[in-house]
């Protein structure tokens, strides 16, 4: 796997770890003392990106809050799955040039 690969790669476990965290939240609404999650992002090996699911504060204003992040998040999705696309794009081309 390309550096390149690798970091998007990174890129889109992050995504779906957040995505499955606000959907966690919001599934559980109406659910008494459901533990909400939120996902701590940090810069991983290789300049990729480590995420962990952690705890978060109980908030009235928690749905909004996850509704925002699962928009993040898909935007976050689609932008890694982009680099990953030109990239492979790019290494089809270089591959065709030294054929």
């Amino acid at each position: 796997m390309t550096p390149i690969a690798g970091i998007a790669t990174s890129g889109l476990r992050a995504a779906s770890l957040g995505m499955q965290a606000a959907a966690h939240n919001i599934a559980n609404l109406a659910t008494p003392d459901a533990a909400r999650q939120g996902v701590a992002l940090s810069a991983g090996p290789g300049n990729g990106v480590s995420a962990t699911v952690v705890g978060a504060q109980a908030d009235p204003a928690a749905p909004v809050e996850d509704i925002g992040a699962m928009l993040s998040y898909r935007t976050m999705f689609g932008a890694n799955l982009f680099v990953l696309k030109v990239a492979d794009q790019t290494l089809g081309s270089l591959l065709d040039v030294k054929a």
